[in-house]
């Protein structure tokens, strides 16, 4: 098959006396009107059989047109013209390849256009032009733009203010706005000259989403829904928090909740499912309904930030805190069915940093700048009572005791009368965070430098002790929050830097803690990959761990191999027992899989000039992974330097080196049988290399700026991604099969296993999947989105479900579109 696939054609015919005619041709028009007078984009696309160069001739019907012919290109290359047409209306056009020996290809389909009548010489308005992807409708204010659920446009008075609407069809989200300028609000749009902009809608995740892991950048406060099952987290990067909701059993991200212009900035779970509420930096308070998202009811509480919430233990009411602008802090009493205040607001003399509310619900505990806490008496009221030396602080079960924290030590003291009950030292230092649990007399205390220690309330006994240290003593924050689960003797805790969100199971046996990371990954995911028959998938992060996962989701572990820098490549053997890994280490792992551990000692790509450091940026694995390719890339002043090596995986000796390749290597993989690798390079052009006989052969289409490729299961087709189309190439000839225009880059390529469909994802987030049985021109389908760019896709073995990851460092599973098969 490899010969037949790379015999390259010198250009001429098998029988030069005997020319054959081109193929039927394909035509595109713009997705836009044209206008009258200026010129317009239209490209032609065919495939000569003998190989021949090829010029394209237009047929504009009854527009005329001056622009009739092409430029000769290569064969399978499109030939793009610019006619301009004088007179409105609408109109129809087709075209044929004519080959240099004046033969002549079948037209193509006709293909509708309009031309709109040329505006008068600047008539003071501009044109605004939406793009349109999924299934939703785009209004505007002013009129002009009505009920667009495609491509459209319209035209405004040079400075005015539109105001776009995006409404979803039903079943469907919006997912957000895309490139529509430099406004601080993307949809409201000063026209000032033409401008265009694009909004995305994809299914909700209730149809689409399989399963979801995520990330989170800074991770800052954790709560417990009542039965123990959901955790909410609340995570804040730069000036926006977003509260993240666990399934804390299945080790899935339920939702991820944030309120369109507002930044969350305290939560708090109560008694039942649906008290969800949430404080915010504009000092507002709202209610969350947990299954969808969507503020229930919000109202304003304080006029600065909300600090902390906490909930009466009876449900029947809630309290929440801000500071004010004259010193000191304010805490108010909310009516949790009708958001009404329900007592006199309590103000404090020093600022005001957490809330407690009493498990009895006698009394609220207040930690207050100047390392104090503050107990106020609520049933019945009374003087309030000050704790100094205080830095955490926390309730028993049933509210009749509790305990502070400080430098070394942990006092328990008797509620109704303050006095101390014990004192027990321990190594957690200041900035100490702890809580009580439901379940057994423990306390958890925690701390910034990574102390965790589990004691007995009553003896000071160590439980358990869970001390890490940190990764990075001079940028890493330790612990900054505890909650025990209501239900159990688990705990969560969490790390601002590096983000961590770990729940802790006690093993009393062996007095240590058992940890369970709920992160993904911290920052973006920058490739995922399934294995072969389906069984795992693997993830790679910017922290440096690749993450395993099993089918429906569950953790199943994490390689770490790359010295905390980003992991960009993953490969896998056919037996899926064996995962090469790549990373801006330079180095390529080569794991098996069932033991967690690497089968060699890491390779190192070999930079392109002494003293720089090589970037992986692709693996591949022969199917017995016996052989390990690597690709990558250099920086150096003069651009990318790419880099292609080969070793033996058993023995570390090289089998290939490509020192300089021409253009950064965009796909690198095995033929099914493992004879040969197969290099694309950005330019378009992609080699063979026979791993037996060491030839390397060459092959040029013609196209460039290849962004992202993928090859086909069976190695005969080719996809590429340039910034203005998405290809589908004859790896044999290198001719066109299909090709569709971009709107957005597409930055990540898949094929399923089957090779009927591609899926794409980049720019903009949206996962876009295409139906490739049938030359020529096809459509993207959108299948999810995430909340910004897609990075990595890859297709589970079975073909019934897409995964990718993204610069939001989310971790998605949709469901594949059907099989044409059966439809």
């Amino acid at each position: 098959m490899l010969s037949a696939v790379f015999a390259c054609s010198s250009g001429s015919s098998p029988n030069p006396s005997v020319s054959r005619p081109p193929g039927q041709a394909r035509i595109e028009a713009p997705v836009v009107g044209l206008t009258a007078g200026l010129p317009g984009d239209f490209r032609c696309i065919a495939e000569d059989p003998d190989g021949d160069a090829l010029t394209y001739a237009f047929d504009w019907g009854r527009a005329a047109a001056e622009v009739s012919l092409s430029e000769r290109v290569p064969s399978g290359t499109a030939g793009d013209v610019a006619p301009v047409f004088q007179t409105k209306g609408q109109f129809s056009a087709r075209c044929r390849a004519v080959d240099t020996h004046g033969q002549l290809g079948a037209w193509s389909e006709l293909v509708a256009f309009t031309v709109e009548p040329a505006p008068p010489q600047d008539d003071g308005k501009r044109t605004l032009a939406v793009e349109v992807f999924g299934a939703g409708r785009v209004t505007s204010t002013p009129e002009g733009l009505s009920g667009c659920t495609g491509p459209c446009m319209a035209r405004f008075d040079v400075g005015t203010q539109v105001t776009l609407q995006a409404e979803p069809a039903e079943g469907w989200r919006f997912t957000g706005w895309m490139r529509c300028g430099p406004e601080q609000t993307p949809q409201v749009i000063r026209v000032e000259q033409n401008r265009r902009c694009g909004v995305g809608f994809a299914p909700t995740l209730e149809h689409s989403a399989l399963w979801r892991q995520s990330g989170a950048r800074h991770p800052i406060a954790v709560a417990w829904s009542p039965d123990g099952v959901l955790l909410a987290v609340l995570d804040r990067v730069g000036g926006e928090g977003s509260l993240r909701i666990w399934n804390a059993q299945l080790g899935h991200v339920s939702r991820v909740i944030r309120v369109e212009g507002s930044d969350i900035r305290a939560v708090a779970w109560g008694p039942r499912m649906e008290d969800l509420i949430a404080g915010f930096e504009d000092g507002q308070l709202a209610r969350i309904d947990p299954n969808t998202g969507a503020p229930v009811q919000r109202w304003r509480a304080h006029s600065g930030r909300v600090l902390g919430v906490a909930w009466n233990p009876d449900g029947n009411e809630f309290a929440s805190i801000s500071n004010l602008d004259t010193g000191g802090g304010e805490v108010r009493f909310w009516s949790a069915d009708t958001g009404t205040e329900r007592r006199e607001p309590l103000l404090t003399e020093y600022p005001v940093h957490q809330i407690h509310w009493s498990p009895d619900a006698r009394r609220i505990a207040l930690e207050v700048q100047g390392e104090m806490v503050e107990i106020h008496p609520l049933a019945p009221a009374g003087p309030l009572y000050r704790q100094s030396n205080a830095h955490g602080f926390a309730w028993s079960p049933d509210g009749a005791r509790y305990a502070v924290g400080s430098f070394r030590y942990v006092r328990v003291y008797e509620a109704a009368t303050h006095e101390q009950q014990a004192m027990w030292t321990g190594p957690w230092g200041l900035l100490a965070r702890m809580d009580w649990s439901r379940t057994k007399d423990w306390l958890v205390v925690v701390d910034g430098l990574r102390s965790l220690t589990v004691l007995e309330a009553n003896t000071g006994t160590v439980v358990a002790d869970g001390f890490e240290p940190l990764p990075n003593p001079l940028s890493a924050s330790g612990y900054g929050a505890v909650r025990f689960h209501p239900v159990d003797n688990t705990f969560v805790a969490t790390e601002r830097e590096p983000a961590a969100v770990s729940v802790f199971q006690v093993d009393e046996e062996h007095a240590r803690v058992r940890r369970t990371e709920l992160l993904a990954h911290l920052r973006a995911v920058n490739a995922t990959a399934w294995s072969p028959a389906g069984a795992r998938l693997a993830s790679a992060g910017s922290e440096g761990k690749v993450r395993l996962w099993s089918d429906s989701g569950q953790a199943l572990g994490a390689l770490d191999g790359h010295g905390g820098r980003d992991v960009r490549a993953l490969g896998w053997s056919e037996e899926g027992t064996r995962l090469a890994t790549g990373g801006d280490d330079g180095r390529l792992c080569v794991w098996d899989v069932n033991a967690g551990t690497r089968v060699r000692t890491p390779v190192e790509l070999t930079p392109w000039s002494h003293g720089q450091q090589s970037r992986v940026e692709h693996a591949a694995l022969t199917p017995d992974g016996r052989t390990l390719a690597g690709a990558g890339t250099t920086v150096s002043p003069t651009g990318r330097k790419g880099t292609v090596q080969v070793w033996d995986v058993g023995s570390g000796t090289e089998l290939l080196r490509i020192p300089e390749t021409p253009s950064p290597v965009v796909e690198l993989k095995w033929t099914p049988d493992g004879a040969s690798l197969i290099i694309v390079y950005s330019q378009g052009a992609w080699n063979l290399w026979h791993r037996t006989s060491g030839v390397l052969r060459r092959m040029e289409p013609g196209l460039t700026g290849i962004v992202a490729a993928a090859l086909n299961p069976d190695r005969t087709h080719l996809a590429l991604s340039t910034s203005e189309q998405l290809a589908v190439l004859d790896l044999s000839t290198g001719a066109f099969v299909a090709s569709a225009r971009t709107w957005l880059i597409q930055l990540a390529l898949a094929w399923s296993p089957d090779g009927t469909r591609l899926a794409s994802g980049g720019e903009g987030g949206l996962l876009f999947s295409w139906d490739v049985r049938e030359a020529g021109a096809f459509q993207p389908t959108v299948m999810g989105a995430h909340e910004s760019t897609i990075l990595g896709i890859s297709w589970r073995g079975d073909g019934k479900a897409i995964t990718t990851g993204g610069w939001d460092a989310e971790l998605f599973s949709w469901l594949a579109p059907e099989k044409p098969s059966d439809r």
